[in-house]
């Protein structure tokens, strides 16, 4: 079933690289599968709360989100994303920032380094947001805590949307003054970073407005509701998604940065190397979120949702910390493996392997 799944994109990374090796070259050819390569690497990581959150869908919605609204969805975000920011940041239009993303990534990168924090500081409280969908167990769901007391005891706290909507907004308020002190409250910078998290709270709660409305029951705009939900999952993963490539870590985006430097490879080249990579990550998400889906892992796995959770926590935590300091590229690039592996390995039912290995060694001495 595991071979079947990852055919189709096995096959469409193999035939890439070989569409890239005859149009562009072999240097677009190993550019290519360099980036694919990381781009699946982290859709690894990513699949496990994509299968969260597809868990928490009624059958039609699950099924759009694990076929088209996944692949669609990171598309979206990761491609249209930089664009839009920029246009907005710089009050342009967008379809020169789109242009100018292919034809010019040098002007582009610059253009988007501008409009960071802003990005930075809107990820950083959404991404919360959802962490604390988890952290202060909005839905009341019954669950095993992953991390002891202190965990269970968020996670009964009473009224716990304000609760995420308090500490959301603590973080927006405590970035805002830090980054104030840092450049003498310069307007400039300060303004920015407050206007954006209060943007990303904004978001956050549209979104959650709109997924309630699409739960609702007896309407004949049944069908649109799925997709409305749909959509909204869509955006969330997209966006962690795009956090995480594009501003902690400095994966390619538009701006050229993962192909730059290629020898003989244009900036159309270099784009178009770029967005397939792109897309064959999206694509091993999609069938890597089914299967764990099917298979039922979350349940099976009982703190691999915990750690999925944590991760965007974590995740939250670093933009905020990216806008004073620095946060280096290797430590958001193994963040995530290294706490997911860690909820699975204390997932796994060490004890009853053990009984059982004992069972089968004190057998034959009983006989």
């Amino acid at each position: 079933m595991a071979r079947s799944l990852l055919t189709v994109p096995l096959l469409v990374t193999v035939a890439l690289a070989a569409l890239a090796w005859g149009v562009l070259g072999p240097a677009a050819a190993f550019a290519f599968v360099a980036l694919a390569l990381l781009e699946i690497a982290m859709a690894a990581d990513s699949s496990v709360p994509m299968a969260g959150i597809a868990g928490r869908l009624h059958s039609p919605a699950r099924r759009l989100f694990l076929s088209l609204g996944i692949v669609a969805g990171v598309l979206a975000m990761r491609l249209l994303l930089p664009p839009a920011a920029v246009a907005v940041g710089d009050a342009t239009d967008p379809a020169q920032a789109v242009t100018e993303a292919v034809v010019a990534p040098g002007a582009f990168s610059a253009h988007l380094q501008e409009v960071r924090p802003a990005l930075a500081a809107f990820g950083a409280s959404f991404i919360w947001l959802v962490f604390a969908e988890y952290l202060f167990n909005t839905d009341r769901a019954s669950r095993r805590s992953w991390l002891g007391r202190l965990e269970a005891r968020l996670a009964a706290v009473a009224r716990p949307r304000v609760w995420s909507l308090v500490t959301a907004t603590a973080g927006v308020a405590l970035t805002s003054v830090l980054v104030g002190v840092d450049t003498a409250w310069a307007p400039a910078a300060v303004v920015p970073v407050a206007v954006g998290g209060v943007a990303g709270v904004t978001a956050y709660l549209v979104s959650k407005r709109v997924a309630a409305w699409a739960l609702g029951s007896g309407s004949a705009l049944r069908s649109w509701r799925v997709h409305a939900h749909a959509s909204t999952v869509v955006f969330e993963r997209g966006l962690v998604v795009f956090m995480l490539f594009e501003i902690l870590d400095g994966v390619y985006s538009l701006s050229g940065s993962g192909t730059s430097g290629v020898d003989g490879l244009g900036a159309l080249g270099q784009a178009a190397v770029g967005a397939a990579a792109i897309g064959v990550g999206a694509l091993f998400l999609a069938r890597l979120t089914s299967r764990l889906d099917q298979a039922a892992g979350l349940q099976r796995l009982r703190y691999l949702k915990a750690g999925a959770a944590y991760v965007l926590g974590v995740l939250a935590v670093l933009l905020w910390t990216s806008l004073l300091v620095p946060v280096p590229g290797v430590l958001v690039g193994w963040f995530g493996t290294v706490v997911i592996g860690s909820a699975l390995a204390s997932s796994l039912p060490w004890r009853a392997w053990v009984r059982r290995s004992r069972a089968r060694r004190a057998a034959p001495r009983s006989a």
